[in-house]
């Protein structure tokens, strides 16, 4: 069964129940109603009856009573009947013909205990209400006015109301049934574009749909902006997963370019060696040089690959309390090794007592990627500078080169992995190392920044927050 269908039921089945009860209370109360008013008109007439009952007395002093012509008080559904103590019929109405209306044990006890009362009877299938009142004399019951009436009229009434309620609970069950399949079919309509959407994205795979709601924010409203919102989502998601997909394919190609360069070579200069057996020692040493720097060269290779591989893993790097002023000192004495321009540090005096949240080794990494890279594209007689600052709790370090320069257009791609600007700046790398300088900045909670102009040099920026001085 649809959920249209079960919506559909629930709110003929409540509707049901609760015109059941409603058309029960309303039978009930009309019925006691009906029997209430009876009650009052045969009090009514007993009282008229008993105002005209009179106590006499003879020359004895002895006194009885004198009852009226109860013919007088009867009417065609009213019928009136005296008994005495003992349950003799004393009088009764000629419209009871030769019946007489019935006198039992239990009707005769409570009238000795002095108390009028109703009860229900029936003659000849003829429902009665009678009204029962003790007649006293000295305080004493010597007999029983009886004032009874036909129920048939409330009978009837009941019978005609009961099939009216039957009819209009039919009724109105088909026109909840009714009302409850388009009530249900229209608050179900915007699931049912939930589905035909979902079934359409399954089927082509169009993660840019959205489901067209413009209806309040019910129920079916944060539905619709739920599903939307997670559609939203899958796009995203999609389209990184596309993107990190494109990135691997790329990766994967310029990883086998690199490799396949210096694997050519040393191939090409063990076939060299093996043709040229007995050959002069230079060439033999010139071969073998080739071949240990290109396995020196694939051996970097392979290790920025493995450190990148292990950031894409989410590999997390440890860290802790460092004072970055001996690790600076460290890396200025090294650094003139790294090649023939001119190399110059200042500002290292204000990190006296500063720390960092940091790996010693992955930032002595990170500030030897920046450095090689500027020796490497500064012609000799260039200049070098490291500098280093305080500002706003937050440490600067920054390389200076006067090499020659990023173009513009190349500034946004330098980060991305194999990436390479031009001959001038890509030669004798492997295009990874700026890609693991941002990953570590990254891990260090920190930014990286360049600033480049052609022929006038380049300028890369590191920010990391401060511990605190101790």
């Amino acid at each position: 069964m649809t959920l249209r269908w079960r919506l559909t039921l629930l709110v003929t089945v409540i509707l049901t129940l609760t015109f059941l009860v409603l058309g029960s209370l309303v039978y009930i109360l009309m019925g006691r109603y009906l029997t209430s008013a009876i009650d009052r008109s045969l009090a009514f007439r007993a009282k008229e009856v008993i105002s005209s009952i009179k106590v006499e007395s003879n020359f004895l002093r002895q006194q009885r009573i004198t009852l009226p012509d109860v013919n007088v008080f009867a009417a065609p559904d009213i019928f009136l009947q005296v008994v005495d103590s003992e349950g003799f019929v004393v009088t009764r109405s000629s419209n009871l013909g030769r019946q007489t209306l019935p006198v039992g044990p239990q009707t005769l006890i409570q009238a000795h205990q002095g108390i009028d009362f109703f009860t229900t009877e029936s003659i000849d299938n003829y429902p009665l209400r009678i009204y029962n009142v003790p007649l006293m004399l000295k305080g004493q019951p010597v007999g029983i006015l009886q004032v009874a009436r036909l129920l048939s009229p409330v009978k009837k009434t009941l019978s005609d109301l009961r099939r009216v309620l039957i009819f209009l609970g039919l009724v109105a069950v088909l026109i909840a049934t009714i009302l409850g399949y388009i009530l249900a079919r229209a608050a179900l309509r915007p699931i049912e574009r939930l589905t035909q959407v979902a079934a359409q994205i399954g089927e082509g795979r169009d993660l840019a749909q959205r489901v067209p709601y413009h209806g309040p924010m019910d129920e079916i409203g944060r539905l619709a902006a739920t599903f939307n919102a997670m559609l939203g989502r899958l796009q995203r998601a999609y389209t990184r997963l596309e993107e990190a997909y494109s990135a691997q394919r790329r990766f994967v190609a310029d990883a086998s370019h690199e490799l396949r360069t210096p694997l050519t070579t040393i191939r090409g200069n063990i076939d060299l060696l093996r043709k040229m057996k007995g050959a002069d020692m230079a060439t033999q040493e010139e071969a073998l040089a080739d071949i240990a720097s290109e396995a020196e060269r694939m051996s970097r290779l392979v290790n920025d690959l493995l450190t990148l591989a292990r950031a894409d893993a989410g590999l997390e790097i440890k860290r802790e309390p460092l004072e970055i002023a001996g690790l600076l000192q460290e890396i200025v004495r090294q650094a003139p090794l790294l090649g023939e321009a001119t190399f110059t540090a200042r500002g290292l005096e204000s990190l006296t007592g500063q720390q960092v949240l940091g790996n010693r080794d992955y930032l002595k990494q990170l500030l030897f990627i920046l450095l090689d890279n500027a020796f490497k594209y500064t012609p000799a007689g260039g200049r070098i500078e490291l500098a280093a600052a305080v500002e706003h709790e937050k440490l600067i370090i920054q390389v200076k080169d006067t090499g020659p320069g990023i173009a513009p257009e190349d500034l946004e791609h330098i980060f991305e992995r194999f990436y390479r600007a031009d001959a001038t700046r890509s030669s004798g790398g492997t295009g990874l190392g700026l890609a693991i300088a941002r990953w570590i900045v990254e891990q260090h909670q920190g930014e990286i920044k360049v600033e480049s102009r052609v022929g006038e040099g380049t300028t890369f920026m590191v920010i990391l927050p401060l511990l605190k001085a101790i």
